[in-house]
């Protein structure tokens, strides 16, 4: 099945992480000139470019926000679970509990990206799959990232704290602040869990640590894309510590 790549951003990042997987890219006559750079780097990656009315780029993408660039792809090219053989003493991992909504997906792809993640693993099933909306919010990220399906979260998550991987669950009552954690020396795994209900508990069980979010406002919680670049951030700098 083909996926659509909408806008600028996502159109590039996919040019610069997967060029052989883009077909075409379809550009509106006035959009022409907007994109002249963004489309200047895709003629030089050597990915084909057609011009196509408005109104068929509408149409293609559903209505939805497309700024006069798209692109025609291949399959979201999913990594297998076996990318968790091939992870250094050091990697950092993004773990998924049931993550639905495409917008917070697409966010927290584009955290971990931004943050060095290795490995993002999400569920095969009750959960948000790459779209072409989750590619928009993650602003193409969703291109440089090895995202795999699992049919049973705890279970890979049982396989990697085997290897010494330490688990960390994220929940607002956890014992450990987000950036007290202790070291991770063979690597550390962060579960987000669902919008609405937070972790299962058979995830939760696999859990080595439950850590929370320091929070001194009136709000007590975070959607889970916020939560999510905030623990990223703290891993991200906890690994850079000698």
């Amino acid at each position: 099945m083909k996926r659509l790549l909408l806008g600028p951003h996502a159109v590039l990042e996919a040019v610069r992480g997967r060029a052989g997987q883009i077909a075409v890219v379809f550009v509106a006559p006035n959009a022409e000139r907007g994109h002249k750079g963004a489309l200047d780097e895709i003629r030089a990656r050597g990915v084909r470019i057609e011009g196509r009315p408005a109104e068929e780029l509408d149409a293609l993408a559903e209505d939805a926000r497309h700024q006069g660039l798209l692109a025609l792809a291949g399959e979201y090219p999913y990594v297998g679970p076996d990318v968790l053989e091939t992870l250094g003493d050091d990697a950092l991992v993004v773990a998924l509990d049931e993550i639905t909504d495409p917008h917070n997906f697409g966010a927290i792809v584009r955290s971990a990206v931004a943050f060095g993640a290795d490995a993002i693993l999400t569920l095969k099933d009750r959960a948000a799959p790459v779209t072409p909306v989750v590619v928009r919010a993650s602003a193409g990220a969703t291109e440089h990232a090895r995202i795999a399906r699992v049919t049973n979260l705890a279970r890979a998550l049982a396989a990697l704290r085997e290897e010494g991987r330490q688990i960390v669950g994220l929940a607002a009552e956890g014992d450990t602040s987000i950036t007290s954690l202790p070291p991770a020396e063979r690597g550390r795994v962060l579960v987000i869990g669902s919008e609405g209900h937070g972790l299962r508990p058979l995830v939760r069980k696999q859990c080595d640590v439950l850590a929370r979010i320091e929070m001194r406002g009136r709000i007590a919680a975070l959607n889970a894309s916020v939560a999510a670049g905030i623990a990223l951030h703290a891993a991200a700098a906890q690994r850079l510590m000698p």
